[in-house]
Parts: C-alpha cells; sequence; structure tokens
C-alpha cells in the first residue's frame, strides 16, 4: 500500500517515538521499520511477544533478498510481532552496516512501498539530498519531518526541507511537519511552524505530538495506567487521523481523474457511434 517516512532534519526531536506512535494508532494495518542506516533503537525499544526482538531479523535478514529482486510481499515474511500486536522490522545493528546497506536501499524503499495490504511507516533519522538512503524518501506517499518549538529546530527544519524540494515536489509527495512539544509551548510552536511553511505551500502543518514524559515509557516496556487518556496517545490519535485522511484524498483524485477521463472517452466514442 503506501510508504510513510519519518525523519528530522537535526539531533533527536522524537523522530522514533512519533513512528512508533503512528504505527500503532494507524486506521489500517502497519509495519513499523526501523530505517536509520546509522543503526536505530526501535527494536531495542520494543518488547516481543515472547522476549526481546531478534536484532538480526528485519533488515539485516531482509538484505540478501534485495540482492535477488525483494518481493514486496516477502517484507512482512521479516517482520516480528512487538508486545501489543505491532509488526517490527528491526533496523541496522549500526553504522558499520551502513556502507554495505547503501546500494540496497532503492530495493528495499520500493518494496515497502507496495506491501500488500499494509502501510509501511519507516524511522529513516535524518535525511540531507546526499543521505545513501535518499531512496526512501522518494519512494514515500508521504514525508513527515519532526522537531521541537525552538528557533534552531525550525531553522534547521526549514533548510532541509528547501534542499529536498526538487525530490519531494516532483513526486507529488505529501509533505508535513509535527511538533514534539508541552501543552505550555503552544505559543513556540506557533512561531516555529509559521517559520519553517512560510513560502512553501507544499509543506504542511500536522500540528503537535504530545512531550508526555511518564506515558513515552509505554514504548519501553514500562505500564501505564489508561494510556488512551494521556495526552500522548490523544494528539498521537488527531495526527493519525489527519494523514490517513490526507492520503486517503490524495489516492482517491487520481481515481477519480481517471475514471472522469474514462467516460468522457466513452461518451465521445457513443457520440462518434451516433452519428
Amino acid at each position: 500500500m503506501a510508504l510513510i517516512s519519518i525523519m528530522s532534519a537535526k539531533g533527536a526531536p522524537g523522530t522514533t517515538t512519533t513512528s512508533m506512535l503512528l504505527a500503532n494508532l494507524w486506521p489500517a494495518p502497519s509495519i513499523l521499520v526501523d530505517a536509520d542506516p546509522l543503526g536505530g533503537d526501535v527494536a531495542l525499544r520494543l518488547p516481543g511477544e515472547h522476549g526481546p526482538l531478534d536484532l538480526n531479523r528485519g533488515l539485516m535478514s531482509l538484505l540478501p533478498a534485495v540482492r535477488r529482486g525483494l518481493e514486496p510481499q516477502t517484507v512482512v515474511e521479516h517482520a516480528q510481532t512487538a508486545l501489543g500486536g505491532q509488526q517490527v522490522l528491526a533496523g541496522l545493528p549500526g553504522p558499520e552496516q551502513a556502507v554495505a546497506a547503501a546500494p540496497m536501499w532503492p530495493g528495499l524503499a520500493g518494496a515497502f512501498a507496495r506491501v500488500p495490504g499494509v502501510d509501511v511507516f519507516a524511522d529513516i533519522g535524518q535525511v540531507s539530498s546526499r543521505s545513501t538512503h535518499l531512496a526512501m524518501v522518494e519512494s514515500s506517499a508521504a514525508l513527515l519531518c519532526v522537531y521541537r518549538p525552538t528557533a534552531w529546530s525550525a531553522v534547521h527544519t526549514r533548510r532541509r526541507l528547501d534542499s529536498l524540494e526538487d525530490q519531494l515536489r516532483d513526486r507529488q509527495i505529501r509533505v508535513g511537519i509535527a511538533c514534539v512539544a508541552t501543552a505550555s509551548q503552544s505559543h513556540d510552536v506557533a512561531a516555529a511552524a509559521a517559520s519553517i511553511t512560510q513560502g512553501l505551500g507544499w509543506v504542511h502543518d500536522y500540528g503537535v505530538v504530545a512531550r508526555d514524559d511518564a506515558t513515552v515509557v509505554i514504548y519501553e516496556g514500562g505500564e501505564v495506567f489508561r494510556p488512551e487518556r494521556s495526552l500522548l496517545v490523544r494528539s498521537g490519535h488527531t495526527l493519525a487521523r489527519r494523514l490517513y485522511a490526507d492520503l486517503a484524498a490524495v489516492v482517491a483524485a487520481p481515481e477519480a481523474v481517471a475514471v472522469a477521463g474514462d467516460v468522457r472517452a466513452r461518451s465521445r466514442r457513443g457520440r462518434r457511434r451516433a452519428s
């Protein structure tokens, strides 16, 4: 179905937490992929149903299949089930594997974008126009850039989106931003979002992911009473609904155009035959 990539411009603003939150709350089946070429910690943070997740089952086990021509349905076979039911693809163990994996990203990205019946959420870490895994961005239906409500985070995010404009606009990728912030930072969020999106009509503001330290421990094996009532989960539901609705509209629009074109073509053929 669709590949949704979550990135940052600099630092660690909460990309991994946002990726896990969206995958968990998505209204359709999803797989969470740890796709940071420098190595990620999704499989370390999420416990499995029967113990720790296998760090070698995921991108590492998929790489040989990429060399042979990776079929999208094969992706599901390499996923593991985390506690709570989320399907997860473990990432590379560390930066040592980045060089070997570099030529494989186009094959991985193409397969992730076409997994039958499943939307894929990829935590791709920091991205630039020269990143080895830029194919993940180019194959995405949507790209979400996570930032913090600070001047330096807003500046870096704006500059990074500017540098990626050619790759993003040419492919008609749905591009958005989401700010990780506390409720008391609403004024700073508004100012940062305005500075990022000003003049960039193709960048959509999806609002805030609540910085909720008391609840985020659920992604580290901790227990939280009634997490569905937490600021983190409520903000995640809002973000997921907005992004899902936008992607559904984007998918439906070309189909509507195709149907309308087919109707017009049949209408014209009918008139020619009648005359």
